[in-house]
C-alpha cells in the first residue's frame, strides 16, 4: 500500500464543531463546521487533549468565513517525512491543502516534543503557543483568501492578530492552483 493511502486510512477522526464567531447567525443547517482529526500514532486520549488546545486557538478567529474545514494534527515523528514527500520545507510547522479544505498542524505546536521544540524555537524565536497562533493565522491567510502567496498570507495573519477585518487583495484568477500546498515558511 502506498504511503499516502496508509496516511489517510490511519487518520483517527474526532469531529468537534467550533462555534463560529460572527455577528449574523446563520441558520443551523448552514453553520460551518470545523473538523479536527489526528493522524496515525495518536491514542484517543492524547488526540482529545491535543485537539482541545488546537480548538481553543482556532476558535479565536473568524471561522464562519472559512466555511467547512478540517484541521489535522500530525505527530512530530512523522512530520518532516510528510512535508518532504510533498516538496515542502520540513521546518514549517503547518501547511494547507486547498482541494480537500485541510490544514495540517505539527504536534509540537500543541504539546511538548523536546527535540522538535528546540528546533522550532531556534528557527522561529517564539514559544510554542505563540508559534501555534502564528501558524493558524498564517494558514487562515491562505485559506480565507484561497491564495498560495506567502506575503498575502502574512498580511492577513497580521490583520487577524490585530483583530481587523480580513481583505483579500489577490485577483480571483491568480489564486488557487489545483493541488497547491501552502505552508508557514
Amino acid at each position: 500500500m502506498k504511503f499516502a493511502a496508509r496516511f489517510w486510512l490511519s487518520i483517527l477522526l474526532i469531529a468537534m464543531p467550533v462555534l463560529p464567531q460572527m455577528t449574523n447567525a446563520l441558520p443551523n443547517d448552514q453553520t460551518p463546521v470545523q473538523h479536527f482529526v489526528c493522524n496515525v500514532g495518536y491514542t484517543l486520549e492524547k488526540c482529545r487533549l491535543d485537539i482541545a488546545i488546537l480548538k481553543r486557538t482556532v476558535a479565536k478567529y473568524p471561522m464562519a468565513e472559512l466555511g467547512d474545514w478540517t484541521w489535522v494534527l500530525v505527530r512530530s515523528e512523522n512530520w518532516k517525512t510528510i512535508l518532504r514527500t510533498r516538496g515542502l520545507d520540513p521546518d514549517s510547522p503547518a501547511f494547507t491543502f486547498y482541494p480537500k479544505r485541510e490544514t495540517f498542524i505539527e504536534e509540537a505546536l500543541v504539546t511538548q516534543v523536546p527535540v522538535r521544540d528546540r528546533e522550532l524555537l531556534l528557527k522561529w524565536s517564539m514559544d510554542r503557543m505563540g508559534l501555534l497562533d502564528l501558524a493558524i493565522r498564517h494558514e487562515l491567510g491562505h485559506a480565507l483568501c484561497n491564495d498560495p502567496n506567502e506575503r498575502n498570507a502574512d498580511r492577513v495573519a497580521k490583520r487577524l492578530e490585530q483583530r481587523k477585518p480580513v481583505s483579500c487583495e489577490a485577483k480571483a484568477e491568480a489564486k488557487q492552483k489545483s493541488g497547491h500546498h501552502a505552508s508557514l515558511n
